[in-house]
């Protein structure tokens, strides 16, 4: 697997990660 695909893989789930947190904080508030 190139290394340079699973960076990009890695930075894409974190980001979601971070957008779903964020849009749960923003509904449980």
């Amino acid at each position: 697997m190139d290394s340079n695909l699973k960076f990009s893989l890695i930075t894409t789930v974190c980001a979601l990660l971070v957008i779903i947190a964020f849009s749960f904080t923003a509904v449980m508030n």
